[in-house]
């Protein structure tokens, strides 16, 4: 059975929480809320710049949080940031791949407002139910960088910054 993943709340907006969950008969949530995504993407400034997909790694880690415990074969994630699927894939890939986890088959599709997942992420933001888990942006950087990274808390500020 494919697993539709949905998301509510964009990665880019800061000023609110962004969930991601899934559906496949059971359903599953990650949330990280409005500072941890500051915080977060601060970080990805300074470690990844100058590049600017730093909303797409971050979307494709909430994904790979959701999955890592499962055994999945067919994943259809809902188009939130067209024309960076292969960018998500990739990240995603590569993090299951790093981690000695099945690598399952990726589609990008509309998960509809019917999609258990699509209703799951709507009731976590907006607070009808809680999260699975909340990931905080030290775990994710975590996750992205390694372990050879800093911590956000340790960053020092980016030279061209004003």
């Amino acid at each position: 059975m494919a697993y539709e993943i949905d998301q509510s709340g964009k990665v880019e907006d800061t000023n609110k929480l962004t969930v991601v969950a899934y559906a496949n008969g059971k359903i599953k949530s990650v949330k990280i809320g409005s500072s941890e995504k500051q915080k977060l993407l601060a970080a990805m400034r300074i470690l990844d710049y100058p590049k600017h997909n730093y909303v797409y790694k971050i979307f494709a880690a909430l994904i790979y949080f959701l999955l890592a415990d499962e055994s999945v074969d067919f994943v259809v994630i809902d188009r939130e940031y067209t024309g960076h699927e292969e960018s998500i894939t990739g990240v995603l890939t590569q993090l299951l791949n790093k981690n000695c986890k099945n690598i399952p088959t990726i589609r990008f599709g509309n998960v509809g407002k019917s999609s258990p997942a699509h209703k799951a992420a709507l009731d976590v933001f907006r607070g009808k139910k809680e999260a699975d888990f909340v990931v905080s942006a030290k775990e994710v950087l975590g996750l992205l960088y390694g372990r050879q990274k800093k911590t956000v808390g340790d960053l020092p500020p980016r030279e061209d910054n004003p």
